[in-house]
């Protein structure tokens, strides 16, 4: 018997007008999940709590059984360490970034850069700032990586000075608060100034040295030759870089085999799901596409490479309908979900036994009316082994809400199933 962990990033929403008051997982059509509806149980389930909203990290590491609230280090920390560029033997910081667009006079800021860049151009922007931007005044050395459309990863790190990440987001759309950072609903447009969270030396440094990369990186964007010709073509500028989510060092976490006495392999986009891995054990495959919602070949070899995978559990984050919710475009949510039912799901009902159990669940909710992550309940779906069917026809938040499942949270779906089924006994 065989695990198969389904996560589909931002599936679950809110209700929509244009699509008939109904979600997008009640309005796509999912031949192939509708067949393990119809073979399992369903619940609705809250990723961390009432008050956390989840980010693709914090709620993966949920659905994997680690409590966020003891566990989560902040995304930067992780994205550092899934990227490799911790070194050992220094002092550092990490921080999600994005190349944002700002327009001052018009006070406009799109924090995403419209998610037009070319990937030549993200590297292009990204080398410039590798050669151009220089700390050594601080006695501060940083490493940058840039990947889909806009995002970044940057690791500020020292053998002479102490760093920390407890100071503010120059990301308007979400606030620090501890390791967590909190979606803001209505922000003022523009990048906010870091600032210390706390008195302590290392942290007025670690501020001063995110505004002054940010005071040069502005330079190096104004006259960078990508920026001119976006702007010749009528197109956004990528000309400032935010900063979200400095975090700490993780604590130590238990190995997932020594909890549950099982293999696991994970496969997803991002590196902090690749940090996670590492903090719990797991082999983790990078997943080279975020515009999974369009490719086919990627959704038809993701699939073949899970079943030939010989742990016991087997864990996919699927990036698809989670962009669209940012976006407010219902439809293409729709199509996403779709997409994954067609090329995913289907070739997995047929290559599996009915005896392997298969999670479909949501690491959160990006509801299309909100454009963020919320704490929205989501829907779970276990399927196959012992579990029979609840009345499920469908994989939806209506269904689930009406389903027979025990689980009320992300971190009890595994030691559940495990009891249930003995696997380990």
């Amino acid at each position: 018997m065989k695990i198969y962990m389904i996560i589909l990033d931002g599936a679950a929403d809110r209700k929509i007008k244009i699509l008939g008051n109904k979600t997008p997982l009640q309005v796509a059509n999912t031949p192939a999940l509708d067949i393990l509806a119809r073979r399992g149980t369903q619940a609705l389930i809250t990723v961390i709590d009432k008050k956390i909203t989840p980010e693709s990290d914090s709620g993966s590491m949920a659905l994997l059984s680690y409590d966020p609230k003891i566990y989560y280090p902040g995304r930067g920390t992780l994205e550092g360490l899934g990227t490799g560029f911790i070194p050992e033997g220094y002092n550092y910081v990490a921080f999600r970034v994005n190349f944002a667009s700002y327009n001052e006079k018009l006070g406009i800021l799109d924090r995403r850069t419209a998610r037009g860049l070319k990937e030549d151009e993200l590297q292009a922007l990204a080398k410039e700032l590798m050669e151009k931007v220089d700390l050594s005044k601080f006695g501060v050395n940083f490493k940058l990586v840039a990947f889909g459309h806009h995002r970044g990863i940057l690791v500020f790190y020292s053998d002479k000075i102490n760093l920390s990440g407890n100071v503010s987001n120059t990301d308007p759309g979400f606030r620090k608060d501890g390791v967590w950072g909190k979606p803001v609903k209505n922000y003022e447009p523009k990048p906010l100034k870091c600032i210390a969270m706390d008195n302590n030396e290392k942290t007025k440094i670690t501020a001063d040295i995110v505004n002054e990369f940010v005071k040069q990186s502005n330079k190096v964007f104004l006259e960078s030759k990508i920026n001119a010709k976006r702007i010749k073509r009528g197109e956004l500028p990528a000309n400032y870089l935010i900063f979200r989510d400095g975090g700490k060092k993780p604590k130590k976490m238990p190995q997932f085999y020594d909890k549950f006495g099982l293999t696991i392999s994970m496969y997803g986009q991002l590196p902090a799901e690749n940090a996670i891995a590492k903090l719990i054990g797991a082999e983790f495959t990078f997943s080279k596409s975020l515009d999974l919602q369009y490719n086919t070949d990627f959704l038809i070899n993701a699939e073949k490479k899970l079943v030939q995978d010989k742990a016991d559990v087997k864990f996919i984050h699927i990036k698809g309908p989670d962009e669209p919710g940012h976006d407010n475009k219902p439809k293409e949510k729709v199509e996403a979900i779709e997409f994954i039912d067609r090329y995913f799901i289907s070739n997995l009902i047929h290559d599996i036994s009915e005896k392997d159990i298969v999670i479909v669940t949501c690491d959160h909710a990006t509801p299309c009316e909100l454009k963020i992550h919320s704490t929205d309940k989501v829907p779970v779906l276990i399927s196959g082994g012992t579990f029979k069917n609840d009345g499920s026809v469908k994989f939806d938040e209506e269904n689930a809400m009406k389903g027979k499942l025990p689980i009320e949270n992300a971190i009890d779906i595994f030691p559940y199933i495990i009891k249930k089924e003995k696997l380990n006994g």
